[in-house]
C-alpha cells in the first residue's frame, strides 16, 4: 500500500487551484512513506502545454503538535541552502490547505534517488548535513519536544510487551533501564539539544552523482538531544546485519564533529544513545505490528531489525575510544 488517503484527479485539481499552480498533467502514488500519503505530480504551468514542473503532494494523516515547528524548520533550512523541500504557498501565504478534513502540503520535487547500500561517502555526507542542520535550527525558539521520549518508551513497552517472546521482553526491560539510568544523570541533561530531524533513515534522503541532494520527511522533528538524532542515522546508515560498520560509523561521526565539535560527555554516553535510538524504533514498529484496528494493507515495518540492533548495543556497546584518539 503506497497511500492511506486515495486522491483522484478531481481532488488534486481542486487542491492545485488553491495554490494557483496550474493543472495536473499526470500523477502517481509514491512507494515510500508509511505515515502520510504522498503523490508525485507533473503540473502544466502554461497554456502551451510544454512547461511542466514536478511537485510532491503530501496528505498529513495524523494530528501532531509539531506542525508549526516542521514548517519553520523547512523554511529556515531552505533559506540557508540545505537540500530540503521548498514548500509552495497559496495566494494568501499559507503553506497548508485542508482537503476533506486532512491538511495538505505541496513542495518542489527534489532530484536524486534513495540509497540502498550506503558507502562511507554517503555516511560522511549525512554527518555533515546533520551538523549543519542542528546549528542552523539552533535559533528556532520552538520548544516542542520530540515525541519519542522516555515516557513514550515506557508507555509503549507496557502496551506491547505481551506480544514479545519472554527473552525479548526481558531484554527490552534491561535496555529501557539502561537508557533511563543514563538520562537521569545531570551531566546528560547539559549536553547539546535543539531541533532534531528524528527520522533520518535512508528512505528519507536522496543522492545523485554529485552527492546528497535531498533530505525529506521532517514530520517527526522536535526538540531533543542532537546526539540522539545522530544515533538514529547511524543505526540505519551504518548497520550491517545488526552490527555497526566501524568505518561507516567513524566517517559519519568525524564529518559531524568537523562542523559541530562533540562535548566530552557526548563521547562516553554515545553507546547508550545508540541503544536509546534503537529501542525507540523497535517500539515504534512493534506498536504498529500488534494493532488489529488498522485498515487492510496499512504499511508496517518489521520490528525484528531493531530488536537485533538493540540486542547488539545492549550486549556489545560500540567502542568509541578509537574515534576519540583520532579526532
Amino acid at each position: 500500500m503506497a497511500v492511506i488517503t486515495e486522491l483522484h484527479r478531481s481532488d488534486i485539481d481542486h487542491i492545485l487551484e488553491q495554490y494557483r499552480l496550474g493543472s495536473v498533467d499526470n500523477f502517481r502514488e509514491t512507494t515510500h512513506g508509511i505515515e502520510n500519503s504522498n503523490y508525485f505530480l507533473s503540473v502544466q504551468q502554461d497554456s502551451s502545454g510544454t512547461d511542466r514542473t514536478e511537485f510532491v503532494l503530501t496528505v498529513l494523516e495524523r494530528e501532531t503538535d509539531n506542525r508549526s515547528l516542521v514548517l519553520a524548520a523547512l523554511e529556515r533550512c531552505s533559506e540557508r541552502g540545505l537540500p530540503v523541500p521548498k514548500l509552495v504557498s497559496t495566494s494568501d501565504g499559507s503553506t497548508i490547505v485542508n482537503h476533506n478534513g486532512r491538511d495538505v502540503l505541496i513542495y518542489d520535487r527534489l532530484p536524486g534517488n534513495h540509497v540502498v547500500y550506503p558507502t562511507t561517502q554517503h555516511c560522511a555526507a549525512i554527518g555533515r548535513f546533520l551538523a549543519r542542520m542542528h546549528l542552523i535550527l539552533k535559533p528556532l525558539a520552538l520548544d516542542i519536544a520530540y515525541e519519542r521520549k522516555l515516557d513514550w518508551i515506557k508507555r509503549t513497552a507496557s502496551e506491547c510487551h505481551q506480544a514479545l517472546p519472554k527473552e525479548d521482553s526481558r531484554m527490552l526491560r534491561r535496555a529501557i533501564n539502561r537508557v533511563e539510568s543514563m538520562l537521569d544523570r545531570n551531566e546528560i541533561q547539559r549536553i547539546p539539544q535543539g531541533i532534531i530531524h528524528g527520522d533520518l533513515f535512508r528512505d528519507n534522503v536522496l543522492f545523485n552523482e554529485h552527492g546528497l541532494c535531498g533530505v525529506l520527511d521532517f514530520h517527526h522533528a522536535g526538540y531533543g538531544f542532537w546526539l540522539f538524532d545522530l544515533a538514529i542515522a547511524i543505526n540505519d546508515w551504518c548497520t550491517d546485519n545488526g552490527s555497526l560498520d566501524r568505518e561507516k560509523t567513524f566517517a559519519m561521526l568525524r564529518e559531524y564533529n568537523s562542523i559541530r565539535n562533540f562535548k566530552n560527555t557526548e563521547y562516553w554516553c554515545f553507546p547508550n544513545f545508540l541503544l536509546y535510538a534503537a529501542v525507540c524504533f523497535w517500539l515504534s514498529r512493534l506498536e504498529v505490528s500488534v494493532r488489529d484496528d488498522l485498515p487492510e494493507g496499512f504499511p508496517r515495518k518489521d520490528p525484528e531489525e531493531f530488536t537485533e540492533i538493540s540486542r547488539t548495543h545492549l550486549s556489545h556497546p560500540f567502542q568509541i575510544h578509537e574515534l576519540v584518539t583520532s579526532i
